[in-house]
């Protein structure tokens, strides 16, 4: 499954960044606690929706705890967007077909 992510983050300044990537096979990382000791553990999204509301989590987080979401660009730099001057965001995210696009798990922040 392919979803393209699209983030839009107004800035203190005026300044909007839109932000727009590819997820591709989307899998959740973490960790559980199990009798006293944390293990690892994946979960496979599947659906856009999914996806949206994992990155909803994410940017809920690091805004309030005035984070940097980064991540790596097509070009293979890493570009971020400070949470602590970002006054408002929004996040959409839809399924892509397989001939959609080409591209794999890389983001063009504008």
């Amino acid at each position: 499954m392919k979803v393209q992510v699209t983030a839009k983050f107004s800035l203190d300044n005026g300044e909007v960044k839109k932000v727009d990537w590819y997820e591709i096979d989307p899998i959740l990382k973490g960790h559980i606690m199990e009798h006293g000791e944390k293990k690892p553990v994946e979960i496979i999204l599947k659906s856009a929706k999914e996806v949206l509301n994992e990155y909803k989590k994410i940017f809920r987080k690091y805004h309030r705890e005035n984070e940097v979401f980064a991540i790596e660009d097509i070009t293979g730099e890493l570009a971020g967007v400070p949470f602590s001057k970002v006054s408002y965001w929004t996040v959409k995210a839809e399924e892509m077909n397989e001939d959609a696009t080409k591209l794999v798990n890389k983001a063009v922040i504008k």
